[in-house]
């Protein structure tokens, strides 16, 4: 009865609507957890600044002596390295706005009616060079080739000779240049010792139908005067500088001076080479109308000449027959004469003018500074001191071989 009445209590209790007593309710937990639980390993890989600072002071004996051969390296590299100077020239080239019209092209199209010449639409601009393909132009295979072949004084070797010659047979190496040929330069000192005369003497072949033939050697010269000779663009103010870089403060002067004739020669040329065929088409067109000008007005007067007082009909036919050609031949010449004045002004406004803000100098002070060259090794053998105190650290406490 007992077991009925606790097995109706129990349906009971399970019944729906029924609330549930306390005691039914599950047992849950809650912990309470750290919040630097879970980073404590974190802590150990932390870098300790103090820790880092006194295992550099425990070590400065090695920083002491790596700083030492830097400072000795320093200055065996400034004094046997060879001196270099700097020479460059700022030049301002000639703007023009799209459309605009330069002072001929004005002058033609205002007065041109009062003195026969045509107006036109002709813009002065229409084939300038972009100021920022300068530079391209001196890196360019050409420029470079040229320039390689032009011949320059060199003071240190008391000769003139080309650039070519002065880098493939008049020049030393020197001591550092002796120091790399036969240390990390020994394999190609080796290859270069078994290569026939042909391959490593210059020949100087260059074809003139847009064609460079140039042998490896005159190459490596190419790549060296790439590196030495350029020209840069401050697209701020629009200025052009030309900087040339040689062993020798003159040379260096020469060399920027002849880049920059080249440059501006070149540009001149690109410029007006369009109106100057033009110009001398029109004058050989021009000579030939002259001419025939010349045996028309010779044949019509020899014609009135004899036939003075003849009025016949074949007579005055022929006489009108001469005139004809006179007036064409007249107003063909008259024609290519005011053409060819129109040339002239246009290859005047063709030409363009560079404005020369900074002349070249000849360099004072050589950019391979002493001072600067043993700062850096200094600073360099600092580092690498440093580096090798936390590498003898690490290799110290990871012995090769041992499990981690």
């Amino acid at each position: 009865m007992s077991e009925e009445n606790n097995s109706n209590q129990e349906h009971g209790d399970n019944k729906p609507g029924k609330k549930k007593s306390p005691e039914n309710f599950p047992i849950q937990e809650y912990r309470l957890v750290p919040a630097d639980h879970g980073y404590e390993g974190y802590e150990e890989d932390e870098i300790d600044l103090i820790e880092l600072a006194k295992t550099i002071w425990d070590n400065r004996k090695i920083i002491y002596r790596f700083v030492a051969v830097g400072v000795v390296l320093g200055v065996l590299v400034a004094l046997l390295s060879p001196k270099e100077y700097v020479s460059d020239a700022t030049l301002m080239p000639e703007y023009a706005k799209e459309g605009d019209l330069g002072g001929a092209s004005s002058l033609i199209q205002q007065y041109g009616g009062l003195i026969g010449l045509s107006g036109g639409t002709y813009n002065a601009s229409s084939n300038a060079i972009r100021v920022d393909l300068y530079p391209k132009i001196v890196q360019s295979l050409s420029f470079q080739d040229k320039l390689a072949r032009q011949q320059f004084y060199f003071p240190d070797y008391d000769t003139t000779t080309s650039i070519y010659n002065y880098y493939l047979e008049v020049q030393t190496p020197g001591v550092l240049g002796y120091l790399k040929m036969f240390t990390v330069g020994l394999p190609g000192t080796i290859i270069g010792a078994f290569k026939s005369e042909e391959e490593t003497v210059s020949t100087g072949v260059s074809n003139q139908d847009e064609i460079v033939e140039l042998t490896k050697n005159e190459m490596d010269v190419i790549e060296v005067l790439r590196q030495r000779v350029s020209a840069s663009l401050d697209e701020e103010s629009g200025v052009v500088t030309v900087r040339a870089q040689m062993s020798n403060p003159k040379l260096a002067a020469s060399v920027a001076k002849f880049t920059i004739d080249e440059l501006t020669e070149y540009l001149v040329e690109y410029r007006t080479e369009k109106v100057i065929r033009d110009l001398d088409f029109i004058e050989e067109q021009l000579n030939d109308a002259r001419e025939r000008f010349r045996e028309a007005q010779l044949e019509l007067a020899d014609f009135d000449d004899s036939n003075q007082g003849n009025l016949t009909a074949r007579a005055q036919t022929e006489r009108q027959r001469l005139q004809s050609e006179y007036d064409i031949a007249f107003n063909l010449y008259n024609s290519l004469t005011q053409q060819f004045e129109e040339a002239k002004l246009k290859v005047q406004e063709e030409t363009p003018v560079f404005k020369v803000l900074q002349p070249v100098q000849v360099p004072v002070n050589d950019e391979t500074s002493g001072a600067m060259v043993l700062v850096v090794f200094v600073m360099l053998s600092g580092i690498a001191s440093i580096g090798w105190i936390f590498v003898r650290q690490f290799l110290a406490s990871n012995p090769f071989g041992s499990e981690s």
